[in-house]
């Protein structure tokens, strides 16, 4: 409900912050010539429905969901749905107005960039208005394992190669036992879909919504241990469970993934039976595994660091006295606001779909099924280990063993003089892995049409790159030097990135600001980096096998054979042209991997639309819930204790006042939690925090005890909207380690539950 429009509204924002003004048809034109709007935003039915979901308690999508729960049990969802959607579309109706009204000032010249800027504020309380009513326009969902059916009224792909991936896609999907054969149809798949970019046409939806779930599938299983067989899983399990639960849980969570997407009944049951026997016996632990899948982000944006590193930190805030310090810093920079963390999540998924890590020139290893034993050598030295061998020669007679003398020269003749050997123990020899490198060489479109979901997808794909180089040179794992440039009419230089320090100032660099000005010059830009590759031909082995990709909007023409020029100087290098296209279809580029796949290159076109690549992400969208503890269970006896929410949601639908729910008390918990999960958090942040705690323990310390937990939270609602800090946001910070805002947490708590 209202998703693709609030997409178009923010694409039109975003255009407008970057001084352009996006086509708005011809009446939306002709109202702009003969109408003058107000130039004052004004959107008063946007900030009254803001502040009675601030009244009704829905600060996440987790509140609304289980409002949205209480609501079904109460048999309230129809009469909710209607009036929420229809405030909802009021909400719509009136930003578009004002931004229209933005627009208008800047095609004339006269935009205003405080009328922008409070647009852009406002925005994410239009978004929460539009998602409250998209969680109550759904259906329940339950969990239980359906059969897929393919649709019988659905055609044949048009296209042979995508049947093919339908066919490897299903293979995989069926395959439960073999993890190597289905993580390789799966590559396979992944490959073809790469080469299928450029000759989508007809099967353009299928084969989005293909990719979509080979890229899921692939990311599963990358993670799964390779086993032959349901046997040698549990080899593996009964292995690993002795010295390492934690893997074998893995291992054992992956078969029941397997097992659903199979749609295995019995395996499923199976599995989660034996994943039961593996966790630990408490209430909160359905809390602790969703929480342990969110960490994955966490590791992919950074390894963990040691004690002894932070201990390496130096006085007076110093920075440059090693490595160990500047993984601290850029750990900490990471964490400074959401827009950063954001980013880092639109690059995970780009790493994703773009396969950055070229998984088909990856070894496989198969899991470890049973221990390895040590192999053991013959040394000259005493050691803990002897047997007895047959003497070769006099030069060991140190070590004969004599038990008649007269007899030595007689079996030293006959081979059969005993002597002491020591042997040693070093761990089994290991395969040493080899290799293809494919460099990739990126070339990045900066011109003044890539900005706002362009500009943010763009950079995904080049933070992904240099994410993986960071974290791969602090784990010290062998990696490729990656190339990137930006273009617009004037190609900057080819920039090599080759160690984990260069990729995290590249990544700061990115986060900081972002390129976008000047016109698109395609052509311009592909024979600047064959001209790099040029003249580092001679210094660079790696750019003897690389990759150019070319990231563009596709707002420009091709100069198809000037490319094909340039190019023919390095026939005898083995360099590919590949292109990932944003907003608009190239046909130029299209032709150009055509080309390259017939002569048997690895090449790819992709083409995402500006629909597909708009991501309307706010505080809202939180997996935190602030109507109940994170520890607490929404069983129906439970959720009756939201009754008070729901009936103030139903004032909201019906257009009736909100009043507030008296429900602080409950509250407290969830506000001021005991045992928060850990976070990082920007200082500045944790700083307000820790003002906004000494100000609430002042103030409730001088109510009634049994006033004191509904006056916190009272004082905390207060405060947090004061200093524009949203409530997602705290639950966020509230989990961090420092110890002033673990100090001040404590005061409060002390102060109103005193036997807690």
């Amino acid at each position: 409900m209202g998703g693709p429009r609030l997409n178009a509204l923010r694409a039109r924002l975003d255009a407008l912050q970057a001084g352009q003004v996006e086509q708005a048809g011809v009446f939306g034109r002709a109202r702009m010539l003969f109408s003058r709007p107000d130039k004052t935003v004004r959107l008063p039915q946007l900030l009254e429905l803001d502040a009675a979901l601030d009244r009704a308690g829905i600060h996440t999508s987790a509140d609304a969901k289980l409002l949205h729960e209480l609501g079904q049990v109460k048999g309230r969802l129809a009469a909710l749905k209607t009036g929420l959607v229809q405030r909802a579309e009021t909400t719509l109706d009136e930003f578009e107005v004002a931004l229209a009204g933005a627009e208008y000032y800047a095609s004339v010249g006269e935009r205003d960039p405080s009328q922008v800027a409070l647009l852009d504020a406002h925005f994410s309380k239009l978004a929460r208005a539009v998602k409250v009513a998209t969680v109550f326009s759904v259906g329940a969902a339950k969990f239980e394992l359906y059969q897929r059916h393919s649709d019988p009224t659905a055609s044949s792909p048009a296209s042979a190669k995508l049947a093919v991936v339908e066919l490897l896609a299903e293979r995989a999907k069926n395959n439960v036992s073999d993890v190597l054969k289905k993580r390789q149809d799966l590559d396979l798949a992944h490959e073809l879909l790469l080469r299928m970019g450029a000759h989508a046409k007809t099967d353009r939806d299928r084969l989005r919504r293909t990719r979509i779930e080979v890229a899921a599938a692939r990311d599963r299983v990358r993670a799964s241990p390779l086993v032959r067989s349901l046997e040698d899983l549990s080899r593996h399990v009964r292995h690993t469970a002795r010295r390492d639960s934690r893997t074998a849980y893995r291992s054992l969570k992956a078969l029941y993934e397997r097992a659903v997407e199979a749609n295995d009944l019995e395996l499923a049951r199976t599995a989660s039976a034996a994943l039961s026997s593996l966790l630990e016996q408490s209430k909160s632990v359905t809390r602790l595994v969703e929480r342990a899948e969110t960490q994955r982000l966490l590791a992919w944006r950074e390894p963990a660091v040691s004690e002894m590193a932070l201990e390496q930190l130096p006085a007076g805030g110093k920075t440059g006295v090693g490595d160990a310090v500047g993984d601290v810093l850029t750990q900490l920079a990471f964490g400074l606001d959401d827009d950063r963390i954001k980013a880092l999540e639109l690059a995970a998924g780009a790493a994703r779909l773009f396969d950055i890590e070229d998984t088909l020139s990856e070894e496989f290893v198969e899991a470890e099924l049973t221990s390895s034993r040590p192999v053991q050598r013959r040394v000259t030295y005493p050691t803990q280990l002897m047997t007895y061998e047959f003497a070769s020669g006099l030069d060991e007679i140190h070590n004969f063993v004599v038990t008649q003398p007269g007899s030595i020269v007689l079996d030293l003749a006959a081979g059969r003089q005993m002597v002491r050997a020591y042997l040693d123990e070093e761990p089994p020899p290991k395969r040493k892995k080899m290799k293809k490198t494919a460099v990739r060489v990126y070339v990045l479109d900066a011109s003044g049409s890539m900005h706002g979901a362009r500009a943010r997808f763009r950079d995904a794909i080049l933070i992904a790159e240099l994410n993986a180089i960071r974290v791969k040179g602090k784990l010290n794992l062998p990696f490729d030097p990656l190339y990137f440039s930006f273009f617009n009419d004037t190609p900057t230089d080819l920039t090599r990135v080759d160690s984990a320090s260069e990729a995290s100032k590249h990544i700061e660099k990115l986060f900081k600001s972002s390129p976008a000005e000047g016109q698109t010059d395609i052509s311009l830009a592909v024979m600047a980096a064959f001209e790099s590759i040029r003249n580092a031909q001679g210094k660079d082995p790696y750019l003897s096998r690389a990759t150019v990709v070319l990231v563009t909007d596709g707002e420009d023409g091709v100069d198809l054979e000037l490319i094909r020029k340039t190019k023919k100087p390095f026939a005898d290098l083995d360099i590919a042209l590949s292109f990932i296209s944003l907003g608009e279809e190239n046909a130029d580029l299209k032709s150009l991997v055509t080309e390259q796949r017939a002569s048997g290159g690895r090449a790819f076109y992709h083409h995402l639309a500006d629909a597909e690549i708009s991501l309307v992400r706010t505080d809202f969208d939180s997996a935190w819930r602030t109507l109940l503890p994170p520890d607490i269970d929404p069983t129906p006896d439970v959720l009756e204790r939201l009754l008070p929410h729901l009936e103030a949601l139903d004032a909201l639908a019906a257009n009736r006042t909100v009043t507030a729910p008296n429900r602080a008390d409950d509250q407290f918990d969830t506000l001021f939690p005991k045992s928060p999960e850990p976070a990082q958090a920007n200082p500045k942040t944790i700083a307000r925090i820790i003002d906004l705690y000494e100000a609430i323990a002042d103030a409730a310390g001088l109510a009634p005890a049994e006033h004191r937990a509904g006056e916190a939270v009272t004082l905390l609602n207060h405060l947090l909207s004061v200093y524009g800090v949203s409530l997602p946001k705290y639950l966020e910070a509230v989990g961090s380690s420092d110890p002033m805002l673990i100090a001040a947490r404590g005061r409060v708590r002390l102060l109103c539950r005193p036997f807690d």
